[in-house]
């Protein structure tokens, strides 16, 4: 065990002295299957799983009757488990239920190179079919807030052979979903219904549905009856939103992410038996990664949140009680539920309140402000930290220290074992330098943690770049710049994924939506900043000649066309004329700045008179995108104080230009 964590560490230098091989492939498990049957084998009755139904669960003692009593009627009658709640799964029990998962599968026909879906809220067995799905073939975890039709696509482009996903259950649209499209997904074999029926393959249903209980039962435990996977095997297909033509897939090999799990387990305070909480759905790397098979390795204990993480009932009303109660140690989430945790506290007006057992809150999938960053350091005196990652390098790529040192915003540094750079690269793509201390550039990735590659070839074309030190390092499209210790600072993105709370939005599936329309000429999908999601979908457009479509109109068209609910954009701008780029693209930073500005001159015009200020958004190349806010000299400090309170949440840069001085706010 090491004598220092990301709580101790301060610079690059300091994470160099960490003992790394533990992380190598020779120390490292075989596979997926073989981490958790070396846990189940060390502590065998260990708790791995707890699971609440959802928040008004605020202790496993503390049980609401009615609750009991439904669930206590539905397994009299039903026969299942759906409405339990409370559960609790020992690491045998786990081990057990992926090995039964795995040889229900392989007797199906899923082999090493075949897909297995799966569409899953967080239930203690979508993690038994991840990893069982890993362990016969390659899982593919998909959002079930997607539209059907999208699901439709991804399954198409994964060729997946066996379905499992949600049966047909109050409050849930996942079935209705699977039967819509079951039947026109050529390759499928069967469909697994998780807490539904067997249903017989007829005419009518061409694809037979098999109870995930009753397919257990049939199956043996203790061991798999077919060779175990290897390191070097595909374990998973991750949808990560596409660009154009076929669903973007990312690949992952179990090296992958048992890499990706041990670098964090490294530098984590968290200890074997301690509480992590999960609140992000499982079908996203952290939960099946960094939050799902690493606190497995760890041996330590996930309290799963509910089907719907943080959004399920009550769970951000009584999470610190959650967290409190269930002595959770570590806890990873979207600046959202951060904001979301002041505001609860604030509602409570405790003296007092102290949450001893939690040793860290990290933050991730979004960018945080640094002021709701320190006001929740301040509030509640644990430490928030920021970390960078992405589905390419399985998870995570960087945290931030707690004793940090940086000089301006940033992710943190580099988790042990990676190997990142910036590089400035051509208009033709190919590298052009390296990038010094100081300098933006594109940041590339290397690792065993990183993929292999998208499934897809059409989204591999550019994708490697190979530096001075003959690595091939995966391009990742943001743009970043390190300091002189060592620390990475992110100043744009390159790829024009919009992030709304986590979620990865391709603007293509917008502007593609907007086209559909006869009277849209151009159409352009970019961010806005908001202080709950990180970022909205905003659309602008230009129109044909002699339209007479409003914005009204254009709106209420993308809100029933638009296939994912995330993607319908919040606003849509029509203007006389799309910006572009001198070869004729259309230049997008421009429109950001755009969004930029339109946000903060509305934030700062509650407080101020539109002559006491001006709002100036650039593109500089070194920094990105820029943000000045110039005020007048009147009540300097007083100024300064209400306008960053106005723009706590928002996690842009800017900067507080007064007559005589400059006030720079992170």
């Amino acid at each position: 065990m090491n004598q220092i964590d990301i709580t101790g560490v301060r610079t690059s230098d300091d994470i160099g002295l960490l003992d790394t091989s533990s992380i190598t492939e020779q120390k490292l498990p075989n596979s997926l299957y073989r981490a958790i049957k070396e846990s189940a084998q060390y502590c065998p009755n260990q708790i791995a799983i707890k699971y609440i139904l959802d928040g008004d669960v605020i202790s496993q003692d503390k049980i609401p009757f009615a609750k009991k009593v439904l669930h206590k009627a539905i397994k009299l009658l039903k026969g299942q488990e759906y409405a339990a709640p409370y559960r609790e799964v020992t690491y045998s029990q786990l081990a057990n239920k992926v090995t039964q998962t795995a040889n229900a599968l392989r007797k199906l026909g899923i082999n090493r190179k075949d897909v297995t879906s799966i569409i899953m809220p967080n239930f203690p067995e979508t993690y038994y079919t991840l990893w069982g799905a890993s362990t016969a073939g390659i899982a593919n975890p998909i959002n079930p807030l997607l539209d059907a039709s999208i699901i439709k696509e991804i399954m198409l482009s994964s060729n997946t052979k066996v379905l499992i996903a949600l049966g047909p259950l109050p409050g849930s649209d996942i079935w209705q979903k699977v039967l819509a499209i079951k039947d026109e997904i050529p390759n499928l074999k069967a469909v697994i219904s998780v807490f539904g029926k067997s249903i017989p393959a007829d005419k009518q249903n061409k694809v037979p549905v098999l109870s995930f209980s009753d397919l257990l039962k049939q199956e043996q435990a203790e061991e798999l009856e077919f060779e175990e996977p290897n390191q070097r095997d595909i374990c998973a297909y991750f949808h990560t939103g596409g660009t154009t033509g076929l669903p973007k897939l990312a690949q992952h090999t179990h090296l992958n992410q048992l890499t990706n799990a041990g670098q964090v387990n490294l530098i984590s305070p968290v200890s074997p038996g301690d509480t992590i909480f999960v609140g992000l759905p499982i079908f996203h790397v952290n939960a099946a990664v960094a939050t799902g098979i690493g606190p497995i390795m760890n041996t330590s204990t996930i309290l799963l949140a509910g089907p719907a993480g943080y959004r399920g009932k009550n769970v951000m009303a009584n999470l610190l009680t959650l967290i409190k109660n269930y002595k959770v140690s570590l806890i990873m989430a979207v600046p959202t539920v951060y904001a979301g945790i002041l505001t609860e506290l604030e509602k409570r007006n405790e003296e007092n309140f102290s949450l001893p057992d939690l040793k860290l809150a990290i933050s991730g999938a979004a960018p945080l402000s640094s002021e709701l960053q320190n006001k929740f350091i301040r509030e509640t005196g644990i430490n928030l930290i920021e970390g960078y990652g992405s589905t390419e390098s399985s998870s995570v790529c960087s945290l931030m220290p707690v004793r940090s040192i940086n000089e301006e915003a940033s992710v943190g540094l580099i988790i042990p074992g990676m190997k990142v750079a910036t590089v400035e690269i051509g208009s033709d793509d190919q590298l052009i330098k390296q990038c010094g201390v100081g300098e933006v550039g594109e940041i590339v990735i290397a690792g065993n943690n990183v993929f292999p590659g998208y499934l897809d070839e059409a989204h591999n074309k550019n994708l490697w770049v190979t530096l001075e030190d003959n690595i091939s390092y995966v391009r990742t499209g943001d743009l970043g710049r390190f300091d002189k210790h060592g620390y990475l600072s992110l100043a744009g993105r390159k790829k024009e994924l919009i992030i709304r709370g986590g979620h990865n939005i391709d603007p293509k599936m917008i502007e593609d939506t907007a086209m559909k329309h006869p009277e849209v000429q151009l159409a352009a999908a970019v961010p806005r900043p908001d202080t709950y999601s990180g970022e909205l979908p905003v659309l602008y457009v230009t129109k044909t000649p002699n339209s007479t479509i409003t914005s009204e109109e254009l709106m209420v068209f993308m809100q029933k066309q638009t296939p994912e609910r995330a993607a319908t954009p919040k606003l849509v701008n029509i203007i006389e004329e799309m910006p572009l780029t001198a070869v004729g693209k259309i230049y997008k930073p421009e429109l950001v700045c755009a969004q930029i500005t339109s946000v903060v001159t509305q934030e700062v015009a509650k407080i101020l008179d539109k002559e006491d200020f001006k709002v100036l958004v650039t593109i500089d190349k070194k920094l990105g995108i820029k943000t000045i806010i110039e005020l007048s000299d009147e009540k300097q400090e007083e100024t300064e104080r209400q306008v960053k309170q106005q723009l706590v949440g928002y996690a842009f840069k800017y900067q507080l230009h007064f007559m005589s001085t400059t006030t720079q706010a992170v």
